[in-house]
């Protein structure tokens, strides 16, 4: 099987959707024959066919040679402009009594151990940031904290769907830095 990664590059015509094969990067709608994967979020629209074509197109992409160096390629946010940032909050136990300890607060109890449901939180999309670019802190907050995550792209619309077939939706992942102003995310008791 071929390996490959999906980015979303800088083009001379603006961004667009691209399949990495040893260390090149392609067009992505050239690479599948599909005009209409310009983006990674034409890609994701069109996520049950355009599973099938990645493999053929990962294949056949060395075979073209109309590729780039990644070494000399703008990588963007590999999904720029996501439909939503889904977060799930305090779902690590040693995450929650870390953040305890900084906050100066007694440790909530593990949700799944009292019978709660874990919670969630949506992040604005246009909180992303393009690949090694500085981040400017807010000014209003003295608390700032980062934490890499781990991030599921999902490829199609999902809706109460079993743990048993959840990573039949998923596209691929992805690594983030999330930053939070820890002093303005207390929760009301």
């Amino acid at each position: 099987m071929s390996q490959y990664k999906l980015v979303t590059y800088q083009s001379p015509q603006g961004p667009r959707a691209g399949l990495v094969v040893d260390e090149t990067v392609f067009d992505l709608a050239a690479a599948t024959g599909r005009a209409a994967y310009v983006s990674m979020l034409d890609v994701l629209r069109d996520w049950d066919d355009a599973k099938g074509l990645l493999h053929d197109a990962a294949t056949g992409a060395a075979k073209k040679g109309q590729g780039r160096p990644l070494s000399n390629t703008k990588l963007l946010p590999p999904v720029p402009t996501p439909a939503g940032i889904f977060c799930a909050g305090a779902n690590f136990t040693d995450h929650m009594m870390e953040m305890a300890k900084v906050q100066n607060i007694a440790p909530e109890p593990d949700p799944k151990s009292v019978g709660l449901k874990p919670w969630h939180f949506i992040k604005a999309s246009r909180t992303i940031a393009d690949p090694g670019k500085t981040v400017a802190l807010p000014t209003y907050s003295k608390m700032v904290d980062w934490e890499a995550e781990l991030t599921a792209v999902i490829g199609r619309p999902a809706r109460n769907v079993s743990i048993e077939s959840a990573l039949d939706y998923v596209a691929g992942y992805t690594v983030a830095n999330d930053l939070s102003a820890r002093d303005f995310t207390k929760r009301p008791r």
